[in-house]
């Protein structure tokens, strides 16, 4: 609804306006009010242009700041969709790389230009993710269209630069089998049995760490060689260490262990049950975890970290990462034989894509090398 109002000056008689633009975000009443129409007809043609603005959900006066409606969104709507681990990463990418350019700024005032030039700066600053802060920002500002906090959503205008630099094939780090083979001796010659059996799973199953640190003694079935992945461990908010689903669908499965891993999975559990009895725990209960600290807590998921930078520092060996050891099963299994639906099923894999980079790279030594035996065998 709208009034009007006559109004009397030294310069002559006016008229002015006051038109109600709804709520702001307490749900406070809020009105908007202009004087200095020379004529009621000209304040009325103003009021109705607010009117109909009103209507599609712009509220003028409305300055809810970009930082203000992302904590709406973030709390409101993206929080209770996604893992405590993903919206922690969430978060910290806001306030490391999106709140410091546009947290502070008006919703209303932020322009299609201004978000080119920061989705530009992301890539120029060399963020590999720029793709994924545009789309967080996109979410965040139809998020506003949807509760009629603003109209328009700049940044979905934007175009997505492209990287000059000729994008290479990722490359894939792993153990070759005479590296594992001698890694795994001075693992165990490291005097740290759940360090040893650790980097044994990790290498003759393929599991992600998370899912490694998250086992229990239950998970695994010594009678019918199986182990159950349906959790995996990961890091919330403040750094607090969390067990929930699996990273994907294709996640959950049960795979196979070869009777030698098992052998020393049985092993490990009998020193464990040891250990913690000297220091005064159960680990008889089926939730106890196969890898905890030594006050029987989740283990840390820099440990193995820790373990791995230890050993090849001690013995003086090529240092691959903890995620690499997946590779390595990945990689021997196409060796020995293994199919990519085999490996990529016990991988958890939710497509080919990975499996088949890593395929494609064995496949080539392969070729080379027996390309090099014809040329030996010839010898011409």
């Amino acid at each position: 609804m709208a009034t009007f109002k006559q109004y009397k000056t030294k310069s002559g008689a006016f008229w002015e306006a006051f038109t109600s633009v709804g709520k702001d975000t307490n749900g406070k009443a809020k009105r908007m009010h202009k004087r200095g129409f020379k004529t009621k007809k000209e304040a009325q043609l103003t009021s109705n242009v607010q009117t109909d603005f009103t209507r599609k959900g712009y509220v003028s006066s409305n300055d809810i700041t970009f930082n203000e409606l992302y904590e709406k969104w973030f709390s409101e709507d993206y929080q209770s969709q996604v893992k405590e681990s993903t919206w922690a990463k969430t978060a910290d990418i806001f306030r490391l790389h999106i709140l410091p350019v546009l947290g502070s700024q008006r919703v209303k005032r932020i322009t299609v230009a201004q978000c080119q030039s920061i989705v530009h700066s992301w890539l120029n600053q060399g963020l590999k993710q720029y793709r994924r802060f545009r789309t967080y920002v996109i979410s965040v500002f139809d998020f506003g269209v949807r509760m009629e906090l603003t109209t328009r959503n700049p940044m979905a205008k934007t175009s997505i630069p492209k990287q000059k630099k000729h994008q290479q094939a990722p490359h894939i780090d792993f153990y070759e089998k005479s590296e594992l083979v001698h890694f795994l001796d001075c693992a165990y010659d490291y005097d740290n049995p759940q360090a040893f059996m650790l980097f044994r799973l990790l290498a003759f199953t393929g599991l992600r760490r998370g899912e490694a640190l998250a086992l229990q003694w239950r998970d695994i079935n010594f009678e019918t060689n199986e182990i159950t992945v349906n959790k995996t461990q990961s890091l919330g908010k403040n750094w607090r260490i969390v067990v929930q689903t699996p990273k994907t669908n294709s996640s959950y499965r049960t795979i196979t262990i070869d009777p030698k891993t098992l052998q020393w999975l049985h092993k490990w559990r009998m020193t464990q049950a040891r250990q913690y009895f000297e220091l005064g725990f159960n680990s008889k209960s089926p939730k106890q975890l196969v890898f905890a600290s030594n006050d029987n807590q989740p283990l840390s998921p820099s440990m193995p970290d820790h373990w791995n930078r230890s050993i090849c520092k001690r013995y003086d060996l090529r240092r691959i990462k903890i995620h690499a050891f997946r590779h390595t099963f990945c990689t021997l299994s196409f060796e020995a034989g293994a199919t990519i639906n085999e490996v990529s099923k016990t991988l958890g894999h939710a497509d080919l894509k990975i499996t088949q980079q890593i395929y494609l790279h064995v496949t080539k030594k392969q070729r080379n090398e027996a390309a090099s035996k014809l040329a030996r065998y010839m010898d011409i």
